[in-house]
């Protein structure tokens, strides 16, 4: 059985706890899964796992119904359409808690997280519960009225194994119990731009997914800590014709394993990003599959030796692409990407306070050079920056550092409004706040 190609929510109001009776391997059928609230406000709330078109609304009956008996299996459900041709099902809920207190009806859109009714024992169920279910129903004549059971559905060819986000794994196991929250919602395909800031790590995989099945490629990754906390600033664009894969979470093992192994294939890094997590360094990498100038790339490495590497390489006309620093226990380490190709004049520099950084920026600007590259860090406690700028980055841009949250966003939307995309955006503790710093260019 496949997994689901969307991402779904856990399907109760937030802050709801779930405990796992049936999942998609000992349902019976198998590839449904049930579930029923152990702890939160009472009666629980379903609601929609994802932004969908209410396809089919059954509310009427009350009665419980042994399966036992031969009786009929009348139960009460709600049926999405989603994204991917993939439906949601909702069952066993009371009698009039979707029309008369949600007041939905069909045809009617509903985003993630909204309101369906409430969890009931309706129809053939043991006990008040949900059964939920992810299925790829046919084109025509989709359901059986009574209980509203996929047709053509033997083996459970038609269900999907749902990817739920922010639970390990993105799958639901059986005797697991997990708190329902709000997740990032579905992308819709088409616009220039995606980009997310202070994204919690908890929830990157899951707006990773979504932005992948809206045909969306990552461009640009950040990833910085704060209060024990990681967070990603991500960037997406609609999907070219290169095949491309992007990992996070690796450790320096694992990167190089990813490495070996994509770069053997045929595939160039884009990007490397070094950060935090614990007192652990951690890589995130994006690989494309094209043609493009030689390249060479190290990881962990100490400031000496990153010096060293990267006075050898320059003056062999290698040029920098990325350097990242990451600062665990007081040492800094230095992981760098360089093509062998002509940028023009270039300067680099790293572990620059926001106040070099601006002195640096004007100097390079009087000198025709633009940032080709833009990258935070703190190291004992306070915020540096690290940028390359070069003369062959050309383009109207905009450039803005020290930006609290709410400051990038306005930033962001204003760009974007006018035509710039965003190619830099990276974050940092300062004090006790996170900072951005990013460039936007036409």
């Amino acid at each position: 059985m496949k997994k689901s190609k969307g991402v779904f929510r856990i399907p109760y109001q937030n802050g709801t706890v779930v405990k796992i009776s049936g999942d998609h391997k000992t349902h019976k059928p198998k590839g449904r899964i049930d579930m029923s609230g152990i702890l939160g406000s009472q009666p629980y709330r379903i609601v929609a796992a994802a932004d969908g078109h209410i396809r089919f609304i059954v509310d009427k009956f009350s009665k419980q119904v042994d399966s036992s008996s031969g009786d009929p299996c009348t139960n009460n459900y709600v049926w999405i359409e989603h994204a991917h041709g993939e439906w949601t099902k909702y069952s066993h809920l009371r009698k009039n808690s979707v029309t008369k207190m949600a007041k939905l009806k069909v045809g009617q859109f509903v985003k993630a997280g909204t309101f369906l009714g409430f969890e009931g024992k309706v129809g053939c169920a043991s006990g008040s519960h949900l059964h939920f279910e992810v299925g790829v129903p046919k084109a025509t004549n989709p359901i059986t009225t009574t209980g509203g059971f996929l047709k053509d559905n033997a083996d459970s060819k038609r269900n999907r194994i749902p990817r739920i986000c922010g639970i390990p794994n993105q799958v639901f196991v059986k005797g697991e119990s997990y708190t329902a929250k709000n997740v990032p919602g579905n992308i819709a395909p088409g616009f220039k731009e995606v980009a997310r800031h202070g994204l919690p790590a908890k929830n990157y995989q899951c707006l990773f997914d979504q932005a992948v099945n809206s045909n969306y490629e990552l461009k640009w990754i950040d990833v910085f800590d704060h209060k024990g906390e990681v967070f990603f600033n991500v960037i997406f664009r609609p999907q070219g014709k290169a095949k491309w894969a992007a990992f996070h979470g690796l450790t320096a093992a694992a990167y190089q394993k990813k490495f070996t192994k994509f770069t053997d294939k045929g595939y160039r890094p884009i990007q490397v990003e070094s950060y935090r997590s614990g007192n652990e360094v951690r890589y995130a990498v994006i690989f494309k599959k094209n043609a493009g100038p030689k390249f060479t790339a190290y990881h962990g490495f100490s400031g000496s030796k990153h010096q060293k590497r990267f006075d050898e390489l320059t003056k062999k006309g290698w040029a920098p692409r990325n350097i990242s620093v990451v600062s665990i226990a007081g040492s800094r380490k230095y992981t760098a990407l360089y093509e062998k190709t002509n940028v023009g004049s270039f300067v680099a520099k790293s572990s620059m306070t926001p106040a070099e950084y601006q002195k640096q920026f004007d100097k390079n600007l009087e000198a025709s050079r633009q940032v080709a590259y833009l990258n935070a860090h703190d190291h004992n406690g306070a915020p540096f920056l690290t940028a390359i700028w070069n003369s062959k980055t050309k383009g109207t841009f905009i450039a803005r550092h020290n930006l609290s949250s709410s400051k990038y966003q306005k930033e962001w939307e204003k760009a974007t409004s006018d035509g710039f995309l965003t190619r830099y955006v990276t974050g940092y503790r300062s004090g006790s706040s996170v900072k951005y710093a990013a460039v936007w260019r036409k």
